[in-house]
């Protein structure tokens, strides 16, 4: 039978919020959420980076090798990740192996102790990786847009740069998991067939009840560049293009902007899509899609063509883009509302995604799954179509890398 989205159910450990949702069957996914994502930085970017990689470092229990056997000898699958706006540890293992795994998940956030000599060895890590990226180009182009379009702390790489790594402390870390990682700031997801008592009785024996710290203030957006913005290096050989505008957070505007993004956007029926890869044959990689944040959401659309059609490639995508204020067909927009339910059905069938959607949705404040879904379905031709107008009046930042 296929899965459904429903409701969490919402608890209370103190101050923590707990969400659970039973799904049969012997695995559960875990997914702790905290808010302390990259805009939280301050005057060290990509600090909330380096703590999500210190929390699999050492802990007052456990060293390394022996935390990361121990998620081993539970058998799931075990990582993290930091966005702009929180930092995400999951967790999806059998059910009696649960309570275990929330208390290795605790250990992490509230006993890790960033020890001297890992912190050295990860800095080296976390500078490889951001080399790395550096030598992406989509990366490369899209982190550059990025800084120039958003003035303030959310327009840093979520990395951080080698030089601010470099200029990094341990102590410095270790005050961050302390200021951002009480109870108070964070959210539990629980998604499986793991009984409600368990779960319970698991947060009660590993989590605190109680903080001391209220969350942290949320630093402000500010825009800034926007119309067209050249970048050059010798070492791509290809122009890429990244095309950044900014729209209303309200969830049902984003969600409208997100339906037209669907019909205009990088789809092998979109219209970018036949237009720059299929009519032209400008290029192959293409995309498009909204990202969005407690208070801000964006509209991106990334393209990329051999190195003398950088023009032609900016002009196809203004153009394709214009000519979509005309208005969409009745038949695009059954497509698009389709393909939303497909992913729909997608994430109700993953216990792991599920999870991590619930918590970053409460920690951010947006919209249930479930009232999201009921949004999309009530969405209107009309609306996409005056979202897409708007985005079109909006704050926008092309910019173009070619050597």
């Amino acid at each position: 039978m296929a899965a459904r989205l429903r409701e969490p159910r919402r608890l209370r450990h103190g101050v923590l919020t707990l969400l659970y949702d039973p799904v049969p069957g012997p695995l559960t996914a875990i997914a702790l959420v905290v808010r302390a994502g990259s805009r939280f930085d301050g005057a060290h970017p990509g600090i909330a980076h380096m703590a999500e990689h210190m929390l699999f470092q050492g802990t007052r229990r456990f060293d390394q090798a022996t935390l990361n056997r121990r998620a081993g000898e539970l058998g799931g699958e075990h990582d993290a990740d930091t966005g702009y706006e929180d930092i995400t540890l999951h967790f999806e293992v059998f059910n009696d192996d649960v309570e275990e795994a929330l208390t290795l998940l605790a250990e992490q956030c509230f006993r890790s102790t960033v020890p001297a000599d890992r912190f050295a060895k990860e800095q080296r890590v976390v500078i490889d990786e951001i080399r790395g990226r550096q030598e992406d180009p989509g990366n490369y182009v899209h982190e550059q847009a990025w800084a120039h379009f958003f003035d303030s702390t959310l327009g840093h790489p979520v990395c951080g740069t080698i030089a601010s790594v470099r200029r990094m402390t341990r102590e410095a870390v270790r005050s961050f998991i302390a200021r951002h990682f009480s109870i108070a700031n964070m959210v539990v997801a629980v998604v499986g067939g793991v009984s409600l008592g368990t779960v319970r009785r698991a947060c009660r024996r590993t989590f605190p009840s109680r903080s001391h710290l209220r969350p942290p203030r949320l630093p402000r957006t500010r825009n800034g560049a926007t119309g067209l913005v050249r970048l050059r290096r010798a070492d791509f050989p290809q122009a890429y293009l990244v095309r950044l505008t900014a729209t209303p957070p309200t969830p049902r505007d984003v969600l409208a902007l997100s339906m037209a993004v669907e019909i205009v956007g990088a789809d092998p029926d979109a219209r970018l899509f036949q237009e720059i890869r299929e009519r032209l044959g400008l290029g192959y990689d293409l995309s498009a899609s909204v990202e969005q944040g407690s208070d801000w959401a964006v509209a991106i659309i990334s393209a990329s063509a051999a190195r003398d059609d950088d023009r032609r490639l900016r002009e196809t995508v203004e153009r394709t883009c214009r000519e979509a204020a005309a208005g969409f067909t009745a038949e695009e927009f059954r497509r698009a509302r389709k393909k939303v339910r497909y992913r729909f059905a997608r994430l109700a069938d993953s216990r792991l995604d599920r999870a991590l959607s619930h918590a970053t949705r409460e920690a951010c404040a947006q919209p249930s799954l479930v009232a999201t879904q009921r949004m999309l379905a009530s969405l209107r031709a009309a609306e996409v179509e005056t979202a897409w107008r708007a985005a079109l009046a909006a704050p926008t930042l092309t910019t173009i890398l070619r050597s």
